[in-house]
């Protein structure tokens, strides 16, 4: 798994600043659009190394290193695999949002007053929209978050979509290594649409 240099919770300008391989591409992309002067709504990134932390207080980086090791483009659609890579998932979702992490997302959530309003929680992957591969549409989001804990859920439902069979079959598809990805997650306040297209 690439490590990264970067922190917990993002402000836009942060995630401009910190880059796509800790704010992901999404969340490097919205940092940008703030930058120069676009409005985007309140909000910010949880960095990649929230999701490193989770991974390595979790106790599963051995499990993703044999994943890493074991499954191949050839071996993706093997029942066995599916299973491993379910299983993985389940224990992503059983896990729980280090303590440090959870305070800070609360914090920052409430400073940004977003916290027990509707939010977007968006994967926004390290390797995404890079030159070669662009991953739109392989990791989940999720529309109309409300609140700390569920807020949390849907990060590890972020975190989780990083090993779905889809998810991996492409990363290999596109010769990605594991170790290049890394999951940032975009919270962002929900707005009304105007118009949508």
């Amino acid at each position: 798994m690439k490590k990264s240099d970067g922190g917990l919770f993002l402000s836009w300008p942060e995630a401009f600043q910190a880059g796509a391989g800790t704010a992901g591409g999404k969340g490097w992309n919205l940092g940008r659009l703030d930058r120069y002067g676009f409005r985007v709504p309140a909000g910010g990134v949880l960095g990649a190394g929230a999701y490193q932390s989770f991974i390595e207080e979790n106790g599963l980086l051995e499990e993703i290193s044999g994943i890493s090791e074991s499954v191949s483009a050839d071996n993706i659609g093997e029942k066995k695999v599916e299973e491993t890579l379910a299983l993985l998932r389940e224990k992503i979702m059983a896990g729980y949002i280090p303590l440090n992490i959870r305070e800070e997302l609360d914090s920052r959530l409430k400073t940004a007053g977003i916290l027990d309003k509707p939010v977007a929680v968006r994967s926004s992957a390290s390797a995404e929209d890079s030159g070669g591969a662009s991953f739109a549409g392989i990791h989940d989001s999720f529309l109309n978050v409300r609140g700390i804990n569920n807020i949390c859920s849907a990060v590890k439902e972020c975190y989780a979509s990083l090993w779905t069979p889809r998810a991996v079959a492409y990363r290999r598809k596109m010769n990605v290594s594991d170790e290049e990805m890394s999951q940032a997650v975009v919270i962002m306040k929900m707005v009304e649409a105007r118009a949508a297209g």
